[in-house]
């Protein structure tokens, strides 16, 4: 047996990477906004696929914008 480290996110979610961790902290975040945001009428892309590229990348973008 081993003791092993592991990220934990408000949701209850274990992760082995700090990184990984904050990305789905970030989301958890800022959820309820970037869903707002994808269901706006005017957000032009409706397919699973494109809302799913979009909402990694806002996730992404809040990210880094937290490291400046």
């Amino acid at each position: 047996m081993k003791t092993v480290s592991a990220f934990e996110t408000t949701d209850g979610r274990l992760f082995n990477s700090e990184r990984a961790a904050k990305l789905h902290q970030t989301f958890l975040n800022e959820q309820v906004s970037i869903e707002e945001f994808l269901n706006d009428k005017e957000f032009p892309y409706k397919s699973v696929p494109q809302r799913a590229i979009a909402r990694n990348t806002i996730t992404m973008w809040e990210l880094w914008k937290g490291k400046k």
